[in-house]
């Protein structure tokens, strides 16, 4: 390789790592969405379930490691690439609420609100 040549990759290069590296949290945040599921009975929220999500295509399996957290009936998951999910939610046993599937779209910058209600 010429030195000229070398000099070119070695900017390339240089120029990428400094794209990647000048990335801040908030701007890829802007690039996901974020799921806010709130189940509630009655006039109350129900506190208590078993959830999972998976793709939209039916043969995924669950998506580990999501960022989620669960307060007062409220299921918030952050983070979610643009595309199409299931949130698939469970009661414990003896419960009389039932078990479903709920489809829901996420759009990049977003919020996705769902709202249950048994």
């Amino acid at each position: 390789m010429t030195n000229k040549r070398m000099m070119k990759m070695m900017l390339i290069l240089v120029a990428i790592l400094v794209t990647f590296s000048s990335c801040q949290k908030n701007e890829v945040a802007l690039r996901t969405g974020t799921l806010k599921a709130t189940f509630t009975v009655g006039t109350g929220s129900l506190q208590s379930f078993d959830y999972y999500i998976t793709l939209s295509d039916n043969n995924s399996p669950q998506i580990e490691g999501l960022d989620a957290r669960m307060d007062q009936g409220v299921l918030t998951v952050k983070n979610l690439n643009p595309g199409n999910y299931y949130l698939e939610y469970s009661y414990p046993n003896g419960s009389s609420y039932q078990s479903g599937k709920i489809l829901f779209q996420i759009h990049s910058g977003q919020t996705t609100e769902i709202k249950k209600q048994f």
